[in-house]
């Protein structure tokens, strides 16, 4: 037998071995390209709808803060409408006096707007702020004669700027106006903290940077339409940006422009890209050393085999000299093959007496397949863990934000008036929650507070909270026909409710000389109160519909009087409904004792003291119970 007919075999066999070892490289890679395809899939599907929720969260936003500042500005536009100080303007005897008033009322107010008091005919009469004719004021003029509302007005910096107009009128007659003029931008940088760069494009064309920094993008940005986008841009300069552009629209729905948003992301992309290279090289790492063990396992899989191939090669040339003898198994195993090769000898022994050898390669296999797939997996939960993470992240950066604008909502001046003290808390379930109160001042010596409960817990109540808030502090200014501005404010919370929420309510107006009181109670739960010697009795009165269900519901209007000394409790269902481990409620009964114990009982009847003990009390009760409802007290007690 020749050399060449020996060779000839195992050529054969490290042939086969070889396709074996790269069909097998090709399932890997293959298999590693689809699971990097789909994981890649899933992050962008995930992005997504991320995008989407993160969109529609701050619209959200931008909405609650422009019906936020349209509130503020109303309020102290009607307080400069009716102060005494506008008649010395109007008759032209001077206007220093009521630009020093107009100068407090900026004062008074964190944004600090500007005021304007405006004649008929659009002359400037007296003037408070900061900067002077940054305002186009023919836009400003041209609400002279309408009733009170809301524009928004584009400086010819570029600027956007919100401006309430309220006219001041002498009989039917129109003398004048008073504009309060309020800078959009200083709220976007106050409720969008973290960019980089802010911009305003407006609706007629052009882009005007209002804060940081504006790149040169090597793409053009898109035409204004009064639709959000978002998109991930690069400047001329190499860094990467996520621009997010949001449409502004005044009260109307006319679109004025839109913010566009600008964060430098590349950092954070780059990070990214760096953990992708090693995720990718990682595996890659593991390919390689799961082919070369494949490969000695199919080598040592196909030793054994060896001499039969050999064998069954040699009989097809037709040599018939060749024979295979049993041979007990030794140490040091001699050929059992005459004429084999040396290499062949001992897996012919092995074959015939150590045939358990050969379940090494299989185990081997099946370790190196499952290592690939522990390692796809855990790119992709390393993937996925990073995606769960920037959301989380996103969504307690919209925690703080919606936390940050329902306290700007509660009032924190409880001194309304001399014979009445006051005082009110909010204790939310939650990073936000859906009750709310509010307590100011109406004139003529009278109080009007409102408590109320939105139903529901989280973002969403809190967002319908800060509408809810502004539409009854707007719509309830007067105790004259109390049940019909309480129709108005439910129908315009009927036309803005597309999640169907509702919320319970007591809007009163206090008279603290008399100690009368006219309410309203929109379904919430009835009002205590309680005499100095911690006797307590409710105020029940026949259910009226909550609020936000139903437009055009009558409601009634009922009367209660304190008398001096007595201590009036508004409360929600957080009070009446706090409950232990074991799930046993407080109820109301208990609740009314609660009140009446904290009231007789205190050394000193003052407000505050008395929330803060219902609050003790409410967790002496509750135990390690987590606290599972908003809970809002609102104290007030008659001098005497």
């Amino acid at each position: 037998m020749t050399e060449n007919s020996k060779a000839h075999s195992p050529r054969k066999g490290r042939s086969l071995r070889r396709g074996i070892t790269l069909i097998a490289a090709a399932a890997l890679l293959a298999v590693s390209a689809i699971m990097f395809t789909y994981a890649e899939f899933r992050k962008n599907q995930v992005s997504r709808r991320y995008e989407a929720a993160w969109i529609e969260v701050q619209l959200g936003l931008l909405d609650t803060m422009l019906d936020l500042y349209r509130g503020r500005l109303g309020e102290v536009v009607r307080q400069l409408v009716v102060n005494p100080e506008i008649d010395t303007v109007l008759s032209g005897d001077g206007s220093h006096d009521f630009e020093r008033v107009l100068e407090r009322a900026r004062n008074e107010l964190r944004a600090r707007p500007e005021f304007a008091v405006l004649s008929a005919s659009g002359q400037v009469l007296a003037a408070a702020g900061d900067e002077a004719g940054h305002v186009n004021t023919d836009k400003v003029r041209t609400r002279a004669t309408e009733d009170i509302r809301t524009r928004i007005v584009v400086s010819s910096s570029g600027s956007p700027f919100l401006v309430y107009y309220a006219p001041v009128r002498r009989g039917a007659t129109v003398v004048a106006q008073i504009a309060a003029i309020l800078d959009i931008k200083d709220g976007i940088s106050f409720f969008f903290p973290g960019l980089s760069g802010l911009a305003f494009a407006q609706a007629t064309g052009g882009l005007s940077a209002l804060s940081g920094d504006l790149p040169v993008f090597e793409s053009v940005l898109p035409e204004p339409n009064g639709e959000p986008w978002h998109q991930i841009l690069s400047s001329s300069d190499g860094r990467r940006f996520d621009v997010a552009a949001l449409p502004l629209r005044d009260e109307a729905g006319n679109f004025a422009g839109e913010f566009v948003f600008l964060r430098d992301i590349s950092d954070a992309l780059e990070r990214e890209e760096v953990l992708a290279t090693l995720a990718f090289s990682s595996v890659l790492v593991i390919v390689v050393v799961s082919l070369g063990l494949l490969a000695q396992a199919l080598r040592l899989g196909f030793r054994p085999l060896g001499a039969v191939v050999y064998l069954l090669d040699a009989m097809a040339r037709g040599e018939t000299g060749l024979r295979m003898r049993y041979v007990e198994p030794r140490p040091e195993p001699e050929s059992n093959v005459e004429g084999v090769p040396e290499q062949f000898a001992h897996h012919s022994v092995a074959r015939q007496g150590e045939t358990s050898d050969s379940s090494e390669p299989t185990s081997l296999a099946q370790r190196s397949v499952a290592e690939i797939d522990t390692l796809l997996d855990t790119v992709e939960r390393f993937r996925a863990s990073i995606d769960a993470r920037n959301a989380l992240i996103a969504v307690q950066e919209q925690l703080e934000s919606a936390r940050r604008i329902q306290q700007s909502l509660l009032p924190v001046d409880f001194d309304l008036h001399p014979d009445l003290e006051f005082n009110a808390r909010m204790r939310a379930a939650q990073d936000v929650g859906g009750d709310f109160f509010d307590a100011f001042p109406v004139g003529d010596g009278r109080v009007a507070v409102v408590i109320a409960d939105v139903s529901g817990k989280g973002i969403a109540a809190a967002l319908f909270a800060a509408q809810a808030s502004v539409v009854l502090r707007s719509h309830c200014q007067t105790p004259e026909n109390l049940p019909e501005q309480i129709q108005a404010a439910n129908n315009a919370l009927c036309q803005r409710n597309p999640e169907e929420m509702f919320l319970t309510a007591i809007v009163a107006f206090i008279t603290p000389r008399t100690g009368e009181v006219a309410f309203v109670n929109a379904g919430h739960c009835p009002p205590m109160i309680a005499a100095p010697d911690g006797q307590v009795r409710l105020e029940t009165r026949p259910p009226n519909l909550v609020l936000g269900v139903l437009p055009d519901v009558d409601w009634s209007l009922h009367h209660l009087t304190l008398s001096p000394g007595e201590s009036l409790l508004l409360h929600s269902d957080g009070f009446d409904e706090a409950q232990t481990l074991e799930g046993e409620i407080l109820g109301r009964e208990s609740a009314m004792e609660m009140f009446g114990k904290v009231i007789g009982g205190a050394e000193s009847q003052d407000c505050a003291e008395v929330s803060e003990r219902i609050l003790e009390e409410i967790d002496q009760f509750a135990g390690d119970a987590p606290q599972a409802d908003d809970i809002t007290l609102m104290t007030m007690r008659l001098a005497g």
